[in-house]
């Protein structure tokens, strides 16, 4: 690799790569307040075309603060994409929605498919009513991921046992993060998928409220937490396989017409958010046999 240093005030020279993080402005200002009081001329990284692979914060900072650019320009035999993870190894950890980026620029098909599946699950969810979660979408990113991404196929059946979570430190689906990080991720999204399509029709089954102009349903978002949508994949999927009695089986159908006779039963209150999965999976079994009588009672809670 080249060490030769080259220095700049031509700031249009330089481009972003686009498998890089996005541009932080708090980042931004604290390294400029930085320069103002002593500027060290640590160069950023760019590759054959001038795109920035690292230091594009210090590049931003030296641009509004007018300071020169210092940087290195790699070989054109280096892939940008190896670096750009390397770089970044020792530094903040990339976040998994980062290397999505990172691996869509890349061209991998298997995270192209889950941006896309994602993005079209969150419009359907948005059109329906629900809030984001506090973050850019309506459900949570290791939620998705654990969905979509191999729960039957690559770390073993999902429920194995039914008292297992999915999602729950430990578990050998666990793994999905460190599979989805090092780009060997493979969809297997079939149930997945089934799984999102009936919260959409539950979700379309319960009323909403005008709230800041808009229809939202905001008293059921618990219900796209990771512990509803376990707990909703479960008896999907995975429940019915095991039941000794037909009276013991899961129908969907039950559900959906519960949740529209008895809207109010679906409800939760930030403060009664479950803290396992087996929670949600209660509260869903008192909606399932709510009125239903005690002849028709289900246990869906008895793992």
């Amino acid at each position: 690799m080249s060490t030769i240093l080259h220095e700049t005030r031509d700031y249009g020279i330089f481009g972003f790569h686009p498998g890089n993080r996005a541009i932080n402005p708090v980042k931004v200002n604290d390294l400029l307040r930085s320069f103002n009081e002593r500027h060290y001329p640590v160069p950023i990284i760019v590759d054959q075309q001038m795109l920035v692979l690292d230091g594009q914060h210090r590049l931003e900072a030296a641009r509004a603060g007018g300071f020169p650019v210092t940087f290195l320009k790699l070989p054109a035999d280096i892939d940008p994409f190896q670096v750009i993870r390397q770089l970044n190894a020792d530094q903040k950890p990339y976040a998994l929605p980062d290397h999505l980026k990172l691996y869509v620029e890349d061209g991998r098909v298997e995270y192209v498919q889950f941006r896309d599946l994602y993005e079209h699950y969150d419009n359907e969810l948005d059109g329906a009513g629900l809030p984001r979660s506090g973050g850019p979408h309506r459900v949570v990113f290791t939620s998705m991921l654990g969905l979509l991404c191999g729960r039957d196929s690559v770390e073993g059946k999902a429920f194995l046992g039914h008292n297992a979570n999915p999602w729950n430190r430990g578990t050998p689906t666990n793994r999905l993060p460190e599979i989805f990080r090092s780009g060997e991720m493979k969809l297997d999204p079939a149930r997945g998928v089934a799984t999102l399509d009936y919260l959409l029709r539950l979700l379309l089954v319960l009323p909403r409220r005008l709230i800041n102009g808009r229809l939202r349903r905001h008293t059921y978002v618990h219900l796209r937490t990771r512990e509803y949508l376990c707990s909703l994949h479960y008896l999907l999927h995975y429940r019915n396989a095991h039941v000794e009695s037909e009276n013991e089986a899961f129908d969907p159908q039950v559900l959906l017409a519960q949740a529209g006779l008895y809207p109010k039963r679906c409800e939760r209150s930030a403060t009664q958010k479950p803290k396992e999965w087996t929670d949600a999976l209660a509260h869903i079994e008192k909606v399932y046999n709510h009125n239903r009588g005690d002849r028709k009672y289900t246990h869906l809670a008895s793992l």
